[in-house]
């Protein structure tokens, strides 16, 4: 399978040139475009978890979609394009090369090859820092593709360097980095007043991938789960 990311930075998709039996896992109604030679197939939550109601729940809970979409090819020489929801760039992340990653709410397009997926509690830091209360863990040897909103920004993080990011712009993060939710200035007063409040602080070593502009919520759920303040 080969893939290309076209129409960058702003409006980007993804194009994948599929083999037969070549299998592309994404987000529900990401789908652009594709061939007659493709079929789909619906699932509940996270095939590194199995097919289930409560995958799908911590999911949703997780700012991802309660199902997931598979594409599989019946022949060879077959076209996929998948498009974000999002007005922004696709980010490509190769597992065997970089290592496991988290992926904040929101953030998962597809992924294809030997990727296990699965759904972590983050607790209540990660409902203060709005980025819901799962994040979801990657790792394997495929590629995994996220969907930012505006452009993204890569930040290498050597041992112990810390980095302080408001917490609506991450991305993604090698799991080796440590993350803790604190308050923007030492005075709560000054964090509340300057509309900061509380942001993440990213302790490497790892890469930290964060985007230029924060998507408001949509929905009361989305509200609930990542409120804007």
């Amino acid at each position: 399978m080969e893939y290309s990311i076209q129409h960058r930075p702003v409006f980007s998709v993804l194009e994948l040139r599929m083999n037969e039996a070549d299998r592309v896992v994404a987000q529900p109604n990401s789908m652009l475009s594709m061939t007659s030679g493709i079929v789909i197939s619906a699932a509940v939550g996270r095939r590194g978890e199995g097919s289930s109601w409560w995958s799908g729940a911590k999911s949703l809970m997780g700012g991802e979609s309660f199902f997931t979409a598979e594409f599989t090819a019946k022949r060879d020489e077959q076209s996929l394009v998948l498009a974000p929801a999002n007005q922004g760039d696709i980010l490509e992340i190769n597992l065997l090369d970089a290592g496991a990653f988290y992926l904040t709410g929101g953030s998962y397009l597809a992924n294809v090859g030997d990727c296990n997926l699965k759904v972590k509690y983050s607790g209540m830091k990660g409902l203060m820092s709005r980025k819901g209360l799962f994040l979801l863990h990657v790792s394997g040897a495929g590629m995994v593709f996220c969907q930012s909103y505006g452009a993204i920004i890569r930040r290498d993080l050597t041992e112990g360097e810390r980095f302080y990011l408001d917490n609506r712009y991450a991305i993604a993060f090698s799991d080796t980095i440590e993350y803790k939710l604190v308050k923007a200035t030492e005075s709560m007063k000054d964090s509340l007043m300057s509309g900061e409040g509380l942001v993440n602080r990213y302790t490497g070593p790892g890469t930290l991938y964060y985007q230029t502009r924060a998507k408001p919520p949509m929905n009361l759920l989305g509200y609930f789960l990542n409120p804007p303040f």
